[in-house]
């Protein structure tokens, strides 16, 4: 019978990854995932009454399919991608760079929005939302980044 007992340094333990930091890194997911559901959702179930609630009206069935399918498929098609990522940890890193993507073109496409549209007053309480969870994407890309070479480097260690 023989007892085994790891000496870890205090750097080493200080590096290792928290369960609070885990799950930063899995917020942007978890946040993107609930925004495109009820997105979708709503446009799935009610493309009209969605669309007139921001000021947009159609003119045939056509635009109706249209606008389920640009509001409410392609956000569907998102949420099913973001959650394949939220549940594995091998697409975990891949997730936050998607979100992280859509949310940099939809921020740059709402202030292009702003300025040329004339919208300023309506799309500003959108910005800080939209600001946070690219600042929170960032954070979880390099978190996720320190978790992977924190194993890297452990396994590297046990051989």
């Amino acid at each position: 019978m023989s007892t085994i007992a790891h000496n870890y340094s205090k750097p080493a333990r200080a590096a290792s990854p928290s369960r609070f930091g885990i799950w930063i890194s899995r917020l942007p997911l978890i946040a993107v995932t609930a925004i495109f559901t009820m997105i979708s959702a709503r446009f799935l179930i009610s493309p009209v009454n969605s669309a007139a609630a921001q000021g947009i009206s159609f003119n045939s069935g056509v635009g109706i399919t249209v606008a389920r399918i640009g509001f409410g498929a392609f956000p569907l098609a998102f949420v099913i991608i973001t959650l394949s990522c939220l549940v594995s940890r091998q697409r975990l890193l891949a997730g936050l760079y998607i979100v992280l993507t859509v949310i940099t073109v939809a921020l740059v496409v709402r202030v292009f929005g702003m300025i040329i549209d004339n919208s300023v007053k309506e799309s500003v309480p959108l910005l800080a939302p939209e600001i946070v969870l690219g600042v929170i994407s960032l954070v979880g890309i390099n978190l996720e980044k320190r978790r992977r070479r924190f194993e890297l480097d452990t396994e590297a260690a046990a051989d």
